[in-house]
């Protein structure tokens, strides 16, 4: 199963991919909510990786969980793209941390996401609305109807 993604004629800015593109990138068609809640989590937490790690699972309710080491892939993957910047900050204790922040670039790509993610949230809306009417149907036919089902998987021939 894959996931059409129509193109609305947005151009992302400076050759850098777009949230559908970014998206459509996984394998299957699959969407992540990492890579946007991450972009979240900077734009309203600036910090180092443990920090933004917490903070995305405190913005998703622990519905999105990142583990350490594939939140610094990620924000050395959008740092290496212009979208966050890091510089060394020391702490109070123990050694300095790189903290990470958003570049004009990186707001830029949480907008596209914004716009990407309620064109998302309205396919699965009419998605679900279909599978409710769907279930209704189902729900008013006769049990014959099951019947029908499991002859239609026994007619495949044979004597």
């Amino acid at each position: 199963m894959t996931i059409d993604i129509v193109d609305d004629g947005v151009q992302p800015s400076r050759g850098s991919r777009s949230a559908a593109e970014r998206a459509s990138s996984s394998p299957g068609g699959r969407t992540s909510l990492a890579e946007p809640t991450l972009l979240c989590a900077l734009a309203t937490h600036p910090g180092h990786g443990y920090h933004l790690k917490q903070a995305v699972e405190e913005i998703t309710q622990g519905l999105v969980s990142l583990d350490l080491p594939g939140t610094y892939r990620m924000l050395r993957r959008l740092e290496a793209e212009g979208m966050v910047v890091s510089s060394w900050a020391s702490g109070d204790s123990g050694p300095q941390r790189r903290e990470y922040a958003l570049t004009v670039l990186g707001w830029e790509l949480l907008a596209d996401w914004q716009q990407f993610l309620a064109r998302q949230r309205r396919a699965c809306d009419l998605t679900n609305s279909a599978l409710d009417n769907a279930l209704v149907i189902k729900e008013s036919l006769p049990s014959s109807a099951d019947a029908c089902s499991g002859q239609a998987a026994n007619s495949g021939g044979g004597a």
